[in-house]
Parts: C-alpha cells; structure tokens; sequence
C-alpha cells in the first residue's frame, strides 16, 4: 500500500475503530467513492458568487423578509407567528399599503387621514401620529423586525379631493407661487422621515423604503366593462384606490379600451407597451425622485445623523412584476427596452432623451436597490403568451430569472452604477393559488433551487410573499405564497417553503464546493461548514415546473472537514410524506407539517473525511448537519 497517501492509509487502518448507527458502520475512505452516486463536499475550497462576499449569509438575507401583519394581534411574544420569525431569523418585515391614511393637510401638517363616515365623508388630517402605517411599524419593531415599507401606491385623500391626477399639480397654484406638487414633496420628506424616526426611536437598525409596488402592470384594462348604461369606469382616486393616480385620464387616456388594441400610443396601457414609455417617464419616475431626494435629505441631515448614528434608509423601487420581459423578442422589430431598463434611464442617465417629446429628461436621483418580483419557472422562463403560439420560446427565454438580472446588471454597469444592488422584494413559487405548490413539497424543492440560483445570479436581498395567509381556507388562501398556514380554529403551520428556510437558518460558516454525482442529473447542493460543524442541503428538483417525482439515491462525501473525532449527524427532510402541509391536510394520518429530523447517529470523522451512508431523495428537500 506504499502508492496509498499517509492520510488514507490511516484511514484504511482504522476502519475498525468506526462507529455504527443502526448495525451500518460509516466509514471515510474515498477511496471507494462512486462519482456516479456520490456528493463530494470539499471544505477547504470556499465558494463565493454573492457581491457581499458571504454565499450562506445572502442565501438567507433573501427569505429574512415577507409581507406582515395579515390578521390582527401585536406581534409580542405571545404571537404565535414568532416561532417562524424565530426559525428562519427574519430580519425585515414588508409593510405594504401601510401609508393608505397617511395624509397632509393644506396647511402642511402631516398626520393620519380618520376614515370616512357612512355618507363618505373624510374627516379633517390629525397631525402627529400615521395611525395604521404605525400599528405595522410597531408591529415589526416588537418582533425584532426593521421596517421594510412600500409607499406611494395610492393617492392622499387631500391630494384626491381637491387637486386631482398628478400630471395636472404644476399648472395649480396654492398662493405664494406654490403648487400641489410643492404640497405633495412636503407630504413625501414628512412621510419618510416619520417612517424613520418610529423605526429607529424603537430600536431597528435599519430602514428600507420602497416605490412602489408593481406599477408596470397596474389597471392594465378597466375598472367596468361597458353596458348600454354603464360606460368604462376607473377606479377612484384616494385611498384603496386608483395605483395610476399620478396620470391625467385626458391626457394619458388611461384605461380606454377603444375596441381596436391595434396602437400603443391610443392606449397606453396596452400590452407589450411597445416604444410607449409613458407609465415610467410620466408617473413612475416623477414618484421615485421625489421620495429618493426625500430620502437623500434625510440621510443628509446632520442632525439626524447625530440623532441615530450609523443608522441610514436605503432607497428601493420601482418593485415591477416583469411582465414586459417576454415581448423582448416577440416583436419584430424587436422592442428596444424592457420597462425595467426604461426606469433606470430615467433615473440615473443625465442625458436620457424621452421619445414622447424628444426632450431631454434625466431625474438624476439614486437607488441603493433596483427592486423586482418573480414568481414561477426562473430557470425556463414563464410567459402569458400560448404554448401554440410560434413565438411561445422568443417570448419565454428573457423572462428567466438570470437573464432578467443580467440585463439589469448590465444596465447598471453601463450607467455607471454596478454599485446598486438587486432586491427581489416580493417572490414565491407561484402566484396561482390553485394549485398546491405553496404547500406542498413541490414549492419546497423550487425554493430551495430558487435561492442557489438567486446567489449565483447575484441578487443581495429579498422578501418572501406573505408571513401568514390570514384566513386559511376561508377564502382559498392556503395556495398563497405564506410562510405559515391558518386553519379554521386559528392554529399556525408552516408551509414547506418555511421549513427548507428553516434548513438554510441552521448552516452556518462559510459556503463550501460541491460536486454532485454524475448520474443524479435532478439534484441540487449547498454546503458550508465552521470550525465545529457541517452542513449540506441537498434538493431533487427538475428544473422544468412540472414537479416529476423521480427519487434520486446517492451518498455524501465530506473532505478535508476542520474536525476530527465523534460527530453527530443529523438529517432532516421534506418530501411528499415528511414536514408537508399537503400531506398534514391530505392523508388520514395527518403526518406532522413542522419540519422534522428523520435520524440522528454518531460517526467518526478521521483524517478531515467523512462519508455518510446512502439515501434515497424524491422531489424534495434534505439536509445534513454534521456537529464534532
């Protein structure tokens, strides 16, 4: 055995001294690896596709978040939504719609709007306090939470009562040469520093604030159809109301429908918005300057800087769905920009010409986050466009979740901005609520690949959908993207994705190389290991969204661990039977839905090396944690 290195040759000779669990002794030698069926991770080789420079840490930054409160309660330690919050160490929560009642009077005075009485009246501002915006921040603030708010969706009853879409604020006059939009940037630099100062005076450390919230595909066609009584309609501006509140239906001719779609230009609003940016250039940009120079004020100011020192808020928007992705390459020509790439023009190119007046029109304003939604089939692409359709594929591929990011990476390298980071805010496995892929095992064996593919494509930070889903069954909830389930008798569960994000929040140290085997083309990996410990996340999944359940055997190899000695090892799965609500709701046996730990044992690591026994993985979710 002279050929045989030192380090496997004391292998070799200690087989004996192995440890057993369940009459198998584990052993370490790689010598008898397979490549075919074994996963080799090596912990002496660190892997880093993340900008922060930490794979494991971002991997997780990205479900830290997700839209709360849905029903109710405080949030304090008695929540029954704490233990979730707790599980995966959610850092942020997203308070959507929260500035509904926030309102500014026209005297200046910042305060909440009171709700209408029964005849729909509005009584007068009351300064100081955003009554329900502070339920949500002080919601966040007792579970640990920093406040990650969208703002800006619907328009101040003030603003709606007496001065009308936005477009038409600059040819209004308040007296003194001030106009409503001067009214309205008061409202924006006292909104985001309320947010700040209730943030901070309760202890976050951070604050995000975001604009808005899927613009590019709101009030896409109208609020009625036409009858021989009623005409088209829109909704109202004000609060719940109108998302295009800044756009003159006059001028912009927002939701008519003429009855031929056949010219972008008669109406706006038709999809793909081919050469027709008026959403963005007109609405969309004028929001995001006037709270991004809110937010660079406030930043600014060196008495609040004195006030919370080392505390900032982070800038993100425009928070789009994505949907002008898949007429890239539809139209012939094709279309020259994506919205997305449209917004960032408007934003920071100081030399951007709008092609509806040919003028030049930068907004010259920043952006920590370029903000976006993603829901379904990142790796293929998904598209409203038919299958039967010949340019279903032109139509599919550039809404891929990589190649969505590379383009808005390119973008901002190209503007000079490679520094602003991408924030998925808003993401789930699907936004159907049909079906069961929110609470199934097949959701989490999409999440678990969703987050590896978010790190290699370079996103920084996101927000899961929704904590919980509110009403459970009551309303066909249970298909949301939630992290928690809600049954009839008021009793949480958390869903599958909930559980792999809780797998993930057990790894700790330093992401580490993976080598899948050879003839397990379904399966997926992330690994990292500290001093002490070892974890690997395996995932079978196909990559096609269509969830074909092919169980996959292999066994995983640790080399070149920092520890030697006893471990434990202990597995924990989610797979159509194991830690899944579908199965909790569906079999008579009501399995558990709370993640569980399928085995545990000891074993002996000898030389750095381990090599764990064989196990079989269906479309689901595994992991390994290895612990001297």
């Amino acid at each position: 055995m002279r050929n045989v290195p030192p380090s496997r040759y004391a292998l070799l000779m200690t087989l004996s001294s192995c440890l057993s669990a369940a009459g198998v002794c584990l052993t370490t030698s790689a010598l008898a690896a397979d490549p075919a069926t074994t996963l080799v991770v090596d912990a002496s080789t660190r892997v880093v596709q993340s900008d922060s420079g930490d794979d494991l840490a971002t991997l997780q930054n990205i479900f830290q978040d997700a839209n709360a409160p849905q029903d109710g309660s405080g949030g304090g330690a008695t929540d029954p939504r704490r233990g979730v919050i707790s599980d995966i160490k959610m850092k942020r929560m997203r308070i959507l719609q929260g500035d509904t009642y926030c309102d500014i009077d026209a005297k200046g005075n910042f305060g909440n709007r009171p709700f209408p009485d029964a005849s729909g009246n509005y009584p007068a501002v009351v300064a100081g306090d955003c009554n329900l915006l502070k339920w949500q921040i002080d919601w966040a603030l007792v579970s640990g939470l920093s406040p990650h708010v969208a703002v800006a969706s619907t328009l101040p009853v003030t603003f709606a009562l007496k001065y009308g879409a936005a477009e038409t604020w600059p040819k209004q006059s308040l007296g003194g040469g001030a106009t409503p939009l001067d009214l309205y940037k008061s409202y924006a630099n006292q909104l985001v520093r309320y947010i700040a100062q209730t943030a901070f005076g309760g202890g976050a450390s951070s604050v995000t604030i975001e604009v808005s919230n899927e613009l590019d595909i709101a009030e896409s066609g109208p609020q009625n159809f036409p009858s021989s009584t009623v005409p088209w309609s829109l909704l109202p501006l004000g609060p719940w109301g109108r998302y295009l509140w800044w756009i003159d239906p006059a001028s912009y001719q927002l939701n008519q429908w003429p009855g031929n779609d056949a010219s972008p230009t008669s109406n706006p609003t038709w999809y793909p918005y081919v050469d027709d940016f008026r959403r963005v250039d007109r609405g969309i940009a004028p929001m995001q300057k006037i709270f991004g120079d809110a937010i660079q004020a406030l930043n600014n100011d060196a008495n609040f800087r004195a006030q919370y020192p080392g505390k900032t808020v982070a800038f993100a928007g425009p928070a789009f769905s994505g949907s002008s992705l898949q007429w890239i390459n539809y139209w012939t020509p094709a279309v020259r920009y994506t919205l997305e790439e449209w917004f960032l023009d408007e934003m920071l190119n100081p030399a951007v010409t709008d092609p509806s007046t040919g003028k030049v029109a930068p907004y010259n304003t920043s952006l920590d986050y370029f903000s976006f939604h993603y829901y379904g089939d990142f790796r293929n692409g998904m598209t409203s466009v038919s299958p039967s359709d010949p340019n279903y594929n032109l139509a599919r591929q550039p809404t891929t979740l990589k190649n969505l990011t590379d383009r808005i990476r390119t973008k901002l390298a190209a503007l000079g901005h490679p520094e602003t980071k991408l924030f998925v805010s808003e993401w789930g496995p699907s936004a159907d609520l049909s079906g069961d892929i929110n609470y199934s095992h097949k959701g989490a064996a999409w999440a678990a690949a969703f987050l590896t593919e978010a790190v290699a494509d370079h996103i920084s930070m996101g927000s899961y959908l929704v904590v919980d889903d509110a009403t459970g069954d009551a309303s066909g909830a249970r298909g949301l993207a939630s992290l928690l389930y809600k049954d009839s008798s008021g009793n949480y569960f958390p869903k599958p994705p909930a559980n792999v994000f809780k797998m993930f929040s057990m790894m700790t140290g330093a992401r580490r190389a993976v080598t899948l085997p050879t003839a397990t083309p379904y399966l997926g990996a992330f690994a990292s290991t500290d001093a002490n410990s070892a974890g690997v996340l395996v995932f079978n999944y196909n990559y096609d969204y269509s969830f074909t359940d092919t169980p996959q055997t292999f066994s995983v190899e640790l080399d070149n661990l920092p520890f030697n000695g006893v471990v434990t090892v202990q597995r924990y799965l989610v797979d159509a039977n194991t830690s899944n609500l579908a199965a909790y709701l569906s079999q008579p046996g009501q399995p558990d839905p709370r993640l569980q730990q399928v085995e545990q044992f000891t074993a002996q690591v000898i030389g750095g090396q381990l090599t764990l026994p064989a196990r079989t993985l269906g479309l689901g979710v595994t992991l390994w944690r290895v612990v001297s």
